[in-house]
């Protein structure tokens, strides 16, 4: 047999290769399997984290004006509240956000009642320790590895955009060089007089082992009220070498976005292609997984790297489904 004649069964099975890839690229996604780890019919879950003892607390409102209170889930799934013993930095202090310090340790943004002003508290059994203040009404993101700098979500007027945390005060987010096409200026939401006349916002941030900041930006986007049909792009900067590109597909109407620890992972809740859920996006090889099809809305990570706990909403009820990641 010549050189340029091809054996029929192999070019059959070259045409069935071809087929089955066609086949599995027009496929639709399916999730990953999931387990229950617990809900609740009377409760609003607003924020999820793990602490160093795979512990998973979530923060939850009955109502539509209270404010969040602190919960453990038990090991059979019961939401159960969690008494703090009254803070010496803050007598009245009113939960805001939940998350995982580096080494671990539950931490949480609290607003005082008495000034409104925010800080950073990490909780230490049952008592509520101050680690910093925000300011008002600033919403710190993510400590960094070391301890002393973070991310800030920060307000001014109806914009808001990231900045950095570091001496005590909020500092515009640091000069970057971009990699690719990104018609967005990440320090103007700082340094700008807040009347939000230009479009443009970033937020949705999470900061991961090795320091680099993961967050979305969507340069539509306009103040806190932004139409949800907006896209949002996923960006990773490295503060050591200052560089900033993209990774991932658009996003609309995101929830939350976590970094997978140990990994270039990260988690995000929203819709892609017309499709909600809880999406896997790696950094690195930008691939995408569906972790949970349908509406899905906080996020916690655990420290092993391979549980995510994503929080999902059905009328009234919600519950906490854990996925594994591998």
């Amino acid at each position: 047999m010549s050189d340029n004649v091809t054996h029929p069964a192999r070019r059959c099975a070259s045409i069935l290769a071809a087929a089955t890839l066609l086949l599995a690229s027009c496929a639709p996604e399916e999730p990953a399997p999931s387990r229950r780890l617990g809900g609740t019919d009377a409760a609003h879950i607003v924020d999820v984290a793990w602490n160093n003892g795979n512990r998973l607390f979530a923060l939850y409102t009955r109502g539509s004006d209270d404010d969040p209170s602190l919960a453990e889930f038990t090991s059979d799934g019961e939401l159960r509240p969690f008494e703090l013993v009254p803070a010496e930095f803050c007598a009245n202090s009113h939960f805001f956000d939940l998350s995982t310090l580096p080494d671990g340790t539950l931490a949480a943004v609290v607003t005082c009642g008495e000034t409104d002003e925010r800080f950073a508290a990490k909780i230490d059994g049952q008592k509520l320790i101050g680690i910093a203040s925000l300011g008002a009404p600033n919403r710190l993101v993510k400590w960094n590895p070391d301890m002393r700098t973070g991310w800030l979500e920060l307000v001014t007027g109806q914009c808001r955009g990231m900045g950095l945390f570091q001496n005590g005060k909020a500092t515009p987010f640091p000069s970057y060089q971009t990699t690719d096409d990104l018609d967005l200026d990440l320090r103007a939401g700082f340094l700008n007089d807040g009347s939000c006349a230009t479009p443009g916002r970033a937020g949705f941030a999470d900061v991961g082992t090795d320091g680099k900041l993961y967050f979305l930006a969507s340069v539509n986007a306009v103040g806190s009220f932004e139409d949800p049909d907006v896209p949002w792009q996923p960006l990773v900067f490295d503060p050591r070498s200052g560089q900033l590109r993209k990774f991932g597909p658009e996003f609309r109407t995101p929830y939350e976005l976590a970094v997978v620890p140990n990994s270039d992972s990260v988690v995000v809740t929203g819709v892609k292609d017309g499709r909600r859920g809880a999406w896997l996006v790696s950094a690195g090889s930008r691939d995408v997984e569906l972790l949970a099809s349908g509406p899905f809305y906080a996020v916690g990570a655990a420290l092993d790297g391979r549980r995510i706990a994503i929080v999902h909403s059905n009328g009234n009820k919600d519950e906490v489904l854990e996925v594994e990641v591998k």
